[in-house]
């Protein structure tokens, strides 16, 4: 499978009425077909993107906070139940978000460098050097201004991916 994630930002009316679909009906054809504000496609990049973020755990999670919540932090909406291992989606209340834009905003690629290279190899199933590093550090900071426009006009994040 892809492994392609991406970030949707919604209304929170658009939330209500993707909490009333029940849970197996929260795929990509209904997600595609909501009302969106902004998308942002991180590739495969979010994958690293949260190990490093997250002390090389690729878990669900809210710590450390804000740093998990950037992608599998926060109200899982799909995948932590037996049988949605193909398809995962997670929600960012508009709280959630502004405490992401801000990390983002002060996060360094110095610091990002660290974090990354601190992944670790075992864990990881790609190689870990200085491309995949680049590849991640620039989907990830050229995210910052979808967070920034989600942050400023109070929306949700939704992160969501294949397996």
């Amino acid at each position: 499978m892809s492994c392609l994630g991406g970030f949707r930002a919604i209304t929170e009316e658009e939330l209500g009425k993707l909490r009333n679909v029940p849970r197996e009906g929260r795929i990509p054809d209904y997600l595609d077909e909501m009302e969106t504000v902004d998308i942002f496609d991180v590739d495969k990049a979010w994958d690293a993107m949260h190990r490093a973020l997250c002390a090389s755990e690729l878990k669900f999670g809210n710590t450390p906070a804000p740093n998990c919540w950037v992608i599998l932090g926060g109200e899982v909406l799909r995948g932590d139940r037996e049988g949605e291992e193909d398809y995962l989606v997670v929600c960012k209340s508009p709280e959630q978000v502004r405490q992401v834009d801000q990390f983002l905003q002060g996060l360094t690629e110095e610091a990002f460098r660290k974090l990354y290279f601190s992944i670790d190899p075992e864990e990881y199933e790609y190689p870990m050097d200085e491309e995949d590093f680049g590849y991640t550090w620039e989907y990830l900071s050229d995210s910052r201004p979808f967070w920034h426009s989600a942050a400023e006009k109070g929306l949700w994040v939704l992160f969501d991916v294949d397996q």
